[in-house]
């Protein structure tokens, strides 16, 4: 059995989650690389959605958005903000230029308080937009955030940078993605890992399968939610234990991971797909993977299908 192989590096967060103690846990931490600024404007906002719902007084029964483009942030309890982080903690890598922004990064950020009006302290979601620029805070004039919300649509919220706190520390997210590829394989990746980076992405490199093994039930709610398999790394795993791994794979899939098979045209004539190695069909098996034969295809699979999981509401 071989030993795993993570390329991207750790860093304590304990600072950060003692400053804001209503997103508890520990996350995992990813190599930020600096960028150029850029100007990016990947989609429409999706419109707030959901029926509206009587409720208590709780702090953290969720408050329906009013009419309009926006939501409001008074409308916003802590609950809430807690619920959407501890959703999506375990699949976060921090970035270290942790002030960044910039479109489909997550982040944290902290709120003035204002008198007269209820807000929570931090919010917590997805870039959608900054104008002028993407960039450091201190480029940002405003920005879209969609805000997670469970089994329904983000809610999109506007941040304009009066309300955001001057004296506390923006934090900034990539979301990880996990990948078993052989050491060909991942050179091939890290050729293009600035645009993963870029997008939002942190590509966590294994060339072993130790881990992929131990995989229990117990570990169903912390495992990341993406993973992409090289056809040739598959071909380096040991007969003895191709079984057990085509077992796990499934197991991912039965959970509702997305699997996607890393397999080049060149693959053709050298190394059997995924698909064919597990005999999945399509319109004959209930799963079957998508086969992106470079980077790039890989790069657009993940980004759309990460977004059709997050415009339809967290799990």
């Amino acid at each position: 059995m071989q030993k795993r192989c993570i390329l991207i590096p750790t860093m304590a967060l304990d600072t950060f989650l003692r400053r804001f103690s209503v997103l508890p846990g520990f996350i995992q931490t990813g190599n930020g690389e600096s960028r150029k600024a850029h100007f990016v404007r990947r989609s429409d906002p999706v419109p707030p959605s959901g029926d509206q719902q009587s409720g208590g007084n709780q702090d953290d029964a969720p408050k329906e958005p009013k009419a309009g483009k926006y939501r409001s942030l008074s409308e916003i309890t802590m609950g809430e903000v807690g619920q959407a982080f501890k959703s999506l903690e375990r699949q976060l890598i921090v970035v270290q230029d942790q002030e960044w922004l910039a479109t489909n990064y997550f982040c944290s950020i902290p709120l003035q308080r204002v008198l007269f009006e209820e807000r929570p302290p931090v919010l917590f979601g997805r870039v959608g937009f900054c104008y002028p620029i993407e960039g450091l805070r201190d480029n940002l004039q405003q920005l879209e955030l969609y805000f997670p919300r469970r089994g329904k649509s983000p809610d999109l919220l506007q941040i304009r940078q009066n309300v955001i706190h001057p004296n506390e520390a923006i934090q900034s997210y990539r979301l990880s993605i996990r990948m078993y590829l052989s050491k060909k394989e991942q050179r091939e990746f890290l050729q293009d890992h600035g645009r993963f980076l870029d997008l939002g992405y942190a590509p966590v490199f294994e060339a072993g399968y130790a881990d992929l093994l131990e995989i229990t039930e117990r570990d169903r709610a912390s495992l990341p939610w993406a993973y992409v398999f090289g056809s040739e790394w598959f071909a380096t795993v040991s007969d003895a234990w191709q079984v057990d791994i085509k077992r796990q794979i499934e197991r991912l899939l039965n959970w509702n991971r997305v699997v996607l098979n890393f397999h080049p045209r060149r693959y053709l004539l050298q190394y059997r797909s995924l698909n064919d190695e597990m005999e999945f069909n399509p319109g004959f098996t209930e799963h079957f993977l998508l086969m992106p034969q470079d980077t790039e295809q890989a790069l657009q699979k993940v980004d759309a299908k990460f977004g059709e999981m997050f415009l339809r509401g967290l799990g």
